[in-house]
């Protein structure tokens, strides 16, 4: 028992302060709300880490290749199992609503404005930046990881000339990573106080008229969130691959869930990744771009919106023509949505634009996302590692995780 609190001591902190922080908010409401400096402190930490992490990771990665087709075949893997596991979720929780309807004795008045709800629909601009502080920020993360990318080719590209900077970059990555190891021991204070203030913001919703959907909604999520990182953790690596997993991905589970951002969540994703066994230069690349495109939680919460509205407004939703535009809205909203600068509502807008409901569907929309958010980030998150086993086995053979263990214990 000593042996096991000592391997999983972090997690079993972070899960009682997140417990803690939850029940107390609860039951706190609104004024735990005072806590928000206490939580923005360890999260804005984090954040600042996130830009020089991906750079310099990256860089460090890719410099070190010496054959860009393994990046190639690393980018197409990721983008092919990016799509199958988000068609594969919408499925899963279009049969979950179709059994259990998450609106049924629901009664919602839309008796108010709705106000003009926008958001931008450039898919290309999630690419690029028109000036460099741009690529500083991280709500533009996918033109910083191209950037990235590009300036790292070049790098390899000019052969022994760049082998001082790959050096360099490999060692400041290693410092990168002890800083957010430093800032992680802030953790557990800080992601209990998130919990306190995301209970008492939305605690009173979860046994409001939305009560039935969001109960449908979190057995879905949990049973998905087990199976599929489980699946993924088997066919990446077998039975030790699964065994690894679960040993290091509450830490990635609880950040996720406390933050509610998949962005804030690279940090320790990536350490995850990498104590599991998966290689510097897939998950330095797997890990950032999936917390960009990578998103089945946002997938399985489309899908709930979707049979939600259709339920309100009496439309078939289990018809051929509505499985197969769901499915689609969901993966390329989920995939753009949080990519997209000024973004944050496109999910919504397609919804209504694909299913002709009224504007003022918006709202109840936007609450149901508000609610279900960070099981969802969660199982964004954690699927991302998942996603980074998988692609080891195709780019490295079916023995990656035995040989990098036998590697290890020899060294």
């Amino acid at each position: 028992m000593k042996k096991l609190f000592q391997t999983y001591k972090s997690s079993i902190l972070l899960l009682a302060c997140m417990i803690i922080g939850a029940v107390s908010g609860y039951f706190w409401g609104e004024g735990a709300s005072v806590l928000q400096p206490i939580a923005d402190i360890f999260l804005n930490l984090l954040y600042c880490s996130i830009v020089p992490l991906i750079f310099v990771s990256l860089v460090s990665s890719i410099g070190k290749m010496k054959d860009l087709a393994k990046l190639r075949k690393v980018l197409l893997i990721m983008l092919v199992s990016f799509i199958i596991t988000g068609i594969i979720a919408s499925l899963y929780m279009v049969f979950v609503t179709g059994v259990f309807d998450p609106a049924k004795g629901t009664t919602i008045a839309f008796d108010k404005t709705t106000e003009e709800f926008t958001g931008s629909t450039n898919f290309l601009s999630m690419f690029t930046v028109n000036d460099f502080p741009g690529l500083l920020s991280r709500k533009n993360l996918m033109a910083l990881m191209v950037f990235t990318i590009i300036f790292a080719i070049s790098l390899v590209s000019i052969g022994e000339k760049g082998k001082v900077i790959t050096d360099f970059m490999d060692a400041l990555s290693d410092v990168i990573l002890k800083l957010i190891g430093i800032i992680m021991k802030l953790a557990p204070l800080g992601l209990g106080c998130y919990f306190a203030i995301l209970m008492g913001q939305n605690g009173k919703e979860l046994i409001g008229p939305l009560s039935r959907a969001i109960i449908v909604y979190l057995v879905a999520v949990i049973i998905y969130y087990a199976l599929s990182n489980t699946l993924f953790a088997y066919i990446g690596a077998g039975r030790e691959g699964v065994r690894r997993y679960w040993k290091h991905c509450i830490t990635p589970t609880i950040t996720a869930l406390g933050t509610c951002s998949s962005a804030a969540s690279i940090p320790v994703n990536l350490i995850a990744a990498k104590e599991i066994g998966v290689s510097d230069d897939i998950a330095d690349i797997s890990i950032p771009m999936g917390a960009n495109l990578h998103k089945d939680g946002a997938c399985i919460i489309t899908i709930l919106k979707i049979a939600f509205m259709c339920s309100v407004f009496n439309i078939p939703f289990l018809t051929v023509q509505n499985i197969i535009t769901a499915v689609v809205v969901s993966v390329v909203a989920s995939t753009v949505m949080g990519a997209i600068p000024a973004g944050g509502y496109v999910g919504e807008i397609f919804i209504v634009s694909a299913f002709g409901f009224p504007q003022v569907s918006i709202p109840i929309m936007v609450l149901i996302g508000t609610i279900t958010d960070a099981p969802a980030t969660a199982i964004n998150v954690t699927g991302d590692v998942g996603i980074a086993m998988i692609i080891s086995r195709f780019v490295e053979g079916k023995n990656w995780l035995q040989n990098k263990l036998s590697l290890k214990a020899q060294q």
